[in-house]
């Protein structure tokens, strides 16, 4: 061969290999510390299948308890502050000089500077859900300072630190590419295996296999050659993946479907667009999520999803076989460590495709935008809503649950949706309202709960956005919340307490203002939805003597309730 050419080629696989130690290596490897003290045991991991999204971070075991000092990752500055009862709780935002901004969520409390700042901006606006932007180097962190210190705020199931790295484009990265030591030293699992027909618009069929797994290696329990009834089909794989020290359920960083070493999906848990996170209900089988709450990841990509996670796809990850020999199915789950499991099997195709039957109902593209419309409601699906086109139907029946409109069955709830769509259902005319801000819509869950979805009056029907079929209804709400106080009553000497609680419920539109006040003057009213308890952290505002504490309470159709107690403080 030519010495030119060789030396070329040389040159050629040189640039090859850095750009791809590169690509391995584009993120910055010392720069990013521990935020907590203690060892990292994990307990979530990033891009791991959660309800409606994938996991944007890490989530950190804090021993089980609240409390535990959080630490800022690397220097910075405090560029955003927030407090919900819902999602994140209370969280801290941490822009970096490389570009990149670390989370902080699901706190007990913030250190001394930044807490008298949202203290004071909360008052400042008479709420306690606030979010606050401060200004660039207003509030200067280093490396290691203490920021706050851990919780079980917001959405949490329970006590650990949420903690996340967003590039400049914010969109979540995976922290271990940031060198975060967390040891891992387990293979990841598989249980099951499905093998779905694939005929156009119906992919309800499928087979389901066990899997015994040794080490690296998966197999079914059985060893048969699976006999497939159609030629056209794709599989999907229920497991999860464990880290060291914990026994949580994680989710995979690398999973690969091939057949016949040609690869038709790749799912990798790198980075994540928050606009692309509810891609997961059509990642997943969602239909079995609904039904068995079982999360199988398939090779099927549908002709509305754009998820960037998911790459080498072939065919949509619809597999096709056009002979009637055996073929080499693989599957293989990767960690972030590169510990990975692999399921061999073998397909054979009888031979004959089995023909689905035209399902019932109109075609709706999904491309477009899709009506309907009967005599007690109608709907209107805007374009790229659904994931793929269904054939789609619609009824109304006699709706037992109340008087005020027919019950609206609106296709099937296990086919998931992208954005919300508008839905009107028509007020019975028999229906005598005093007060129509009263009304509201509601649907039902699978096990029949009525389920509060909003929606406001307009000329004779009840007009609402969601973002999932079933069946839905017009209900009235006219009572108020409950208050049931949990450690004061009239006359109570308070001096040693640190909090005045209560717990709220309500049954129907749920709780949405609530407030309290000494003697007239607005005081912080905190929110723990999870446990329903509302409380007031006794303070300098309180001060000795008799007062009057008052709560009110309303609920999302501006249902109210006062309860006031005349207390005491030495």
């Amino acid at each position: 061969m030519n010495k030119n050419i060789i030396i070329s080629l040389t040159i050629a696989l040189g640039l090859l290999t850095s750009i791809n130690l590169f690509s391995q290596n584009n993120y910055p490897q010392e720069y990013f510390k521990s935020p907590l003290e203690i060892p990292i045991i994990l307990s979530g991991s990033f891009g791991e299948l959660r309800s409606n999204h994938f996991h944007s971070g890490l989530d950190i075991k804090t021993q089980g308890v609240i409390g535990k000092k959080v630490l800022a990752t690397a220097d910075g500055y405090v560029s955003r502050i927030k407090i919900s009862p819902w999602g994140y709780g209370k969280a801290i935002y941490i822009t970096h000089p490389n570009g990149y901004t670390s989370v902080y969520a699901h706190l007990n409390r913030y250190n001394d500077t930044i807490a008298s700042i949202i203290h004071k901006a909360q008052y400042s606006k008479k709420k306690f859900a606030i979010e606050i932007f401060p200004k660039k180097n207003a509030i200067k962190v280093k490396q290691g300072q203490l920021i706050a210190y851990s919780g079980n705020s917001g959405g949490s199931g329970g006590p650990h630190l949420h903690f996340e790295v967003r590039n400049s484009a914010q969109h979540p990265i995976n922290p271990l590419f940031l060198n975060i030591a967390v040891k891992d030293h387990q293979n990841p699992r598989m249980r099951k295996l499905r093998i779905y027909n694939y005929y156009e618009n119906d992919n309800s069929i499928f087979k389901e296999f066990s899997i015994q797994q040794n080490r690296s290696i998966a197999k079914l329990k059985t060893n048969d050659t699976i006999l497939l009834s159609t030629n056209t089909f794709y599989p999907g794989v229920e497991g999860f993946d464990r880290f060291d020290g914990a026994n949580n359920k994680n989710g995979y960083y690398k999973l690969e479907f091939l057949l016949d070493d040609t690869l038709y999906s790749r799912f990798t848990a790198d980075e994540i667009n928050f606009n692309e996170k509810r891609y997961i209900n059509s990642y997943i089988d969602y239909a079995g999520y609904k039904n068995n709450k079982q999360k199988f990841q398939r090779s099927l990509t549908e002709e509305n999803v754009r998820l960037r996670n998911l790459s080498g796809i072939y065919n949509n990850g619809i597999m096709e076989i056009k002979n009637s020999k055996s073929h080499k199915m693989t599957i293989i789950a990767y960690d972030f460590k590169g510990n990975k499991t692999q399921l061999v099997v073998y397909v054979k195709w009888n031979g004959k495709n089995k023909l689905s039957e035209k399902p019932k109902g109109d075609l709706f593209n999904c491309k477009y935008e899709n009506k309907y419309r009967n005599a007690d409601f109608e709907i209107i699906i805007d374009k790229n809503t659904m994931y793929s086109s269904q054939y789609f139907w619609a009824n109304s029946t006699s709706n037992k649950y109340s008087k005020y409109s027919k019950m609206c069955n609106i296709y099937d709830t296990t086919v998931p949706l992208h954005k919300y769509y508008q839905l009107k259902i028509k007020l019975n005319d028999s229906a005598i309202i005093k007060n129509k801000s009263k009304l509201c819509i509601m649907s039902l869950s699978s096990n029949t709960q009525a389920i509060y979805e909003g929606g406001s009056y307009i000329d004779g029907y009840m007009k609402t956005k969601t973002r999932s079929f079933g069946s839905y209804f017009i209900q009235i709400d006219t009572i108020a919340p409950i208050i049931k106080p949990t450690n004061v009553y009239n006359n109570k000497n308070i001096t040693k307490q640190e909090l005045i609680s209560f717990k709220a419920t309500d049954d129907l539109s749920g709780i949405n203002k609530y407030s309290a006040y000494i003697d007239g003057s607005w005081v912080l009213l905190e929110y723990d939805p999870k446990r329903n308890h509302l409380f007031y952290r006794i303070d300098k505002k309180f001060t000795a003597g008799k007062h009057v504490f008052k709560i009110v309470i309303s609920d999302s159709r501006g249902n109210k309730i006062i309860k006031k107690y005349d207390l005491i403080r030495n």
